[in-house]
């Protein structure tokens, strides 16, 4: 296991734990993870998050940087799909500052989100590394 790409691994395993953890708190539902969020993104965020640890495994940079793009348009997509949602949700209520305040109360988990960067950022850099010992 010495041409395990190390930078990609870490950042695959960063992914893959961190879209366990909270990234919204509804007031009366509680705490979403990827999971609840939508079961299509996180399995296709894992799917790609799988394949970019087995490419650092086997120390396949071009797979691994596919694979970490792929996960980060996802995340993209991901959250731009959630915050219009939650912008939009509320417009059936008539009175302007009402939905304004009920879309406020959906909190955004940031350290999850950035961490889930930070793992894609991971393995983008590992993939420019070649591991040739």
């Amino acid at each position: 296991m010495k041409n395990v790409n190390i930078a990609g691994a870490l950042g695959a395993v960063v992914v893959i734990v961190a879209g366990f953890f909270p990234l919204l708190h509804l007031p009366i539902v509680g705490n979403w993870n990827y999971w609840n969020i939508d079961i299509t993104l996180a399995s296709l965020v894992y799917l790609f998050a799988v394949l970019s640890l087995i490419a650092a495994i086997l120390n396949k940079s071009r797979m691994l940087k596919f694979c970490g793009w792929a996960v980060w348009f996802l995340v993209v997509l991901t959250l731009a799909g959630i915050w219009f949602k939650v912008d939009s949700a509320f417009s059936f209520i008539p009175l302007k500052k009402l939905a304004r305040f009920a879309g406020k109360m959906v909190e955004y988990q940031w350290y999850t989100w950035l961490v889930i960067f930070l793992g894609v950022f991971f393995i983008i850099t590992g993939a420019g590394k070649e591991n040739r010992e």
